[in-house]
C-alpha cells in the first residue's frame, strides 16, 4: 500500500514544510494495526513531477494508494489524483482530506477515486483492509464512502476516535525528515497532533473533526516527543487547534517534560484568551520557543463576524504574556471579511503595529463549503466542487483583499526594529527571507 501527498495539502508554507502528518500516522496505524506494507511518497518535499510520481507508482507496484487533498489546492490536487487512477485503473484509490470528508458522495461522482476516508481515516482504512481480508462487504464500514456491487454510491456516518493514547505513534522513518523544517529554526521538524477537535466556533474554521475535543494523556504526549526525538527530530510543532485550551493538561505536559529531562524545542498553536502567565512561563521552562496565535483582526465588529467570541481589547495584553514567558510569538491575520470596512482595516493595522508581534501571516479570507461563512456568502461567490471553483462574482473583493494583505506585510516586516529583531535570521537565510517576503506580499489569496 502506498499513502501519497500532492501539492501544499493541509498545511501550507511558501518555503518552509512541515510535515505530512496526516500521512505518516495513517500509513504507521494501517501497518501496526493490520500487517500490511507500506510507503509514502511525499512529492512536495521530493520535488517530484507528475510523470515522475508515476514512474514511483510503475516501479512499486501498490495494490492501494491512499491520497490526502489539500483544500486551497483541492482542484489541483484532484486532477493529479485523476490522472494517476486513469494512468493505473487497476489500483484502488483512496482519498481523505477536509473537502472529501464534508462532500464524499460528489468526490465520487465526479472524480474517480474508488473510496472515501471520512474524517478521520485510521479507522476506516483499517476497517476497509480487514474486511477485504475476510472477504466481506465493505459498505457498513463507518466512515467509508464508495461503491457497492451494484454500482450504486454509499456513504456511512463518521465514527470519531475516542481513546487516541491507542493510537501507535508516526513512524517519521517513512519519510525523510532532513526535508522538513519550522520556520527559520531549521529541522529536522516532526509533528504530533495531541488533540483532535476544537471547542470553539468560528465561522470560517475547516475543523476536520468537528468541535468535539479528544486529547492524548500528558504522559502520552511527551512520550511521543521521545519518540520523534530518538528518531532524529530537533523540532516539534504541535498541530493541535488550540494546544493550551487546557491549562491544566499543558502544565501537566510541561511538567512531564522536566522531570523526564527531555530537551526538545517546540511550538504550537493557540487563541489569544486561552494564553495565561503561569501556563506560558511552564511552556518556557519545557522548551516552548514559539506560539502562533489565531488573531484575525482588531476590529470588534469583525471578530463579532467571524464568531471569535474574543474582546479586541485584550489581544494585545495577553501578547505581552507570551513577550515576558521568553517565547517567540507569531500572529495569524485575515482581512476581507464583508463587514471589513476601511475603518475596521485601519483598527486592525493599528492594533498590529502596537502588537508584542515578532511575525505575522496574513490570509484572505476564502469561504470553505461547509462552513457558517460560507453560508453567509454563498448568494456572492461562484462555487463548484469538481472542477473545483470559490471565487468572488465580484471581482473587486479579491483585489481588496490583495491590497490590504500587502499593505499589513509592509506595514509590519519594514520596519526598523523588526528588521533588527529577524538579523540574524536573515543573514543565516538571506535568499529565503527575500524570496519568502516577495512571496508574501505578491502571492494572490
Amino acid at each position: 500500500m502506498m499513502v501519497s501527498r500532492r501539492y501544499m495539502c493541509t498545511y501550507y508554507s511558501p518555503i518552509f514544510l512541515l510535515p505530512p502528518h496526516d500521512l505518516v500516522q495513517l500509513a504507521t496505524y494501517a501497518r501496526e494495526v493490520n500487517y500490511v506494507n507500506v510507503h509514502i511518497l511525499d512529492a512536495i518535499a521530493s520535488s517530484y513531477s507528475l510523470p515522475k510520481v508515476l514512474r514511483f507508482i510503475a516501479e512499486l507496484s501498490p495494490n492501494m494508494i491512499v491520497s490526502l487533498a489539500g483544500v486551497e489546492t483541492f482542484g489541483e490536487d484532484m486532477a493529479c489524483l485523476d490522472h494517476i487512477k486513469e494512468t493505473f485503473p487497476e489500483i484502488t484509490h483512496a482519498v481523505f482530506g477536509y473537502y472529501p470528508s464534508v462532500f464524499p458522495e460528489e468526490t465520487l461522482r465526479k472524480s474517480k477515486m474508488d473510496l472515501v476516508l471520512r474524517c478521520e481515516p485510521e479507522e476506516p482504512l483499517s476497517n476497509y483492509l480487514a474486511a477485504r481480508v475476510r472477504g466481506t462487504d465493505v459498505d457498513t464500514v463507518p466512515g467509508l464512502a464508495g461503491y457497492r456491487g451494484d454500482g450504486l454510491i454509499f456513504s456511512n456516518q463518521e465514527q470519531r476516535v475516542t481513546c487516541l493514547d491507542g493510537i501507535p505513534f508516526p513512524d517519521y522513518g517513512l519519510v525523510d525528515v532532513e526535508k522538513y523544517e519550522e520556520a527559520f529554526w531549521g529541522g529536522p521538524c516532526g509533528a504530533i497532533l495531541s488533540a483532535r477537535g476544537c471547542p470553539f466556533s468560528c465561522s470560517y474554521c475547516t475543523s476536520t473533526y468537528g468541535r468535539r475535543l479528544v486529547v492524548k494523556s500528558p504522559e502520552t504526549v511527551v512520550s511521543e516527543m521521545a519518540h520523534l526525538k530518538s528518531g532524529g527530530i530537533r523540532f516539534i510543532r504541535f498541530l493541535d487547534d488550540t494546544f493550551t485550551c487546557d491549562r491544566r493538561r499543558v502544565i501537566d505536559i510541561c511538567k512531564i517534560i522536566l522531570d523526564t529531562r527531555l530537551q526538545v524545542s517546540w511550538s504550537c498553536l493557540s487563541r489569544v484568551d486561552t494564553l495565561e502567565g503561569e501556563m506560558l512561563e511552564w511552556m518556557a521552562r519545557a522548551g516552548c520557543k514559539r506560539v502562533l496565535v489565531g488573531i484575525e483582526s482588531y476590529s470588534q465588529k469583525v471578530l463579532d463576524y467571524l464568531n471569535k467570541r474574543i474582546d479586541a481589547h485584550i489581544i494585545n495584553d495577553q501578547l505581552f504574556l507570551i513577550k515576558q514567558a521568553g517565547i517567540e510569538s507569531f500572529g495569524f491575520f485575515m482581512v476581507g471579511a464583508p463587514v471589513e470596512g476601511e475603518e475596521e482595516f485601519q483598527e486592525t493595522l493599528e492594533g498590529m503595529l502596537s502588537a508584542p508581534l515578532d511575525f505575522i501571516t496574513v490570509n484572505s479570507m476564502v469561504p470553505y463549503a461547509g462552513t457558517p461563512f460560507f453560508n453567509q456568502v454563498e448568494q456572492e461567490i461562484r462555487f463548484s466542487l469538481l472542477p473545483f471553483c470559490c471565487e468572488y462574482k465580484d471581482a473587486n473583493v479579491p483585489k481588496t483583499m490583495r491590497e490590504r494583505r500587502r499593505h499589513l506585510y509592509i506595514r509590519f516586516y519594514m520596519r526598523p526594529g523588526i528588521l533588527m529583531r529577524h538579523f540574524y535570521a536573515i543573514v543565516a537565510h538571506p535568499l529565503r527571507a527575500l524570496k519568502l517576503l516577495w512571496l508574501l506580499t505578491t502571492r494572490p489569496g
